[in-house]
């Protein structure tokens, strides 16, 4: 990366554990300054001690990703105290292994809300900021079972296909 994510201000959702939080690591070792966002407080303040561990910049925001009132809050205050929104990274997200007529329709609107409005509210209330600041990077992750299906994943499959194709 260099220096061109260097006094950048970054959101990363699902930032507490996983990719998420190896994201964030990453973006603060570069000098970004990170934007922790989860529903798990604690690890999320445990990957902000980590960062500030190795002299970076972060800050933790607990964010249910399906709430559109806590993205308005979120880049409400990001702005506010940070005067800019340079990179989202969209990574929040969950994985409910079952068959299409195992899986509840309340777990299939619960992995679709995550996984694929969450992406949706992101994008929607983070590009106006991005553009305020003169432009940004968003990173959506998707995953490989958003190309190629899985009979116990399929439900998976759609969300992740949902946000290939809402990237693209």
């Amino acid at each position: 990366m260099g220096d061109r994510v260097a006094g950048k201000v970054a959101i990363v959702t699902g930032g507490a554990s996983g990719i998420g939080r190896a994201s964030a690591v990453r973006l603060a070792e570069e000098g970004a300054i990170v934007v922790i966002t989860d529903i798990q407080d604690d690890t999320g303040k445990d990957a902000v001690a980590e960062i500030e561990a190795g002299r970076g910049t972060a800050q933790f925001a607990h964010l249910d990703v399906t709430s559109e009132d806590e993205w308005i809050a979120l880049v409400a205050s990001v702005s506010s105290e940070h005067g800019r929104l340079d990179v989202l990274v969209n990574n929040a997200g969950i994985g409910i292994g079952a068959s299409i007529v195992e899986m509840t329709l309340a777990d299939w609107q619960r992995q679709q809300a995550i996984n694929l409005d969450g992406v949706f509210l992101g994008l929607k209330h983070c590009i106006p900021a991005m553009r305020d600041s003169g432009g940004g990077s968003i990173i959506n992750m998707s995953s490989v079972a958003g190309l190629k299906g899985s009979a116990r994943l399929a439900g998976y499959n759609a969300t992740k296909g949902g946000v290939r194709l809402l990237t693209k």
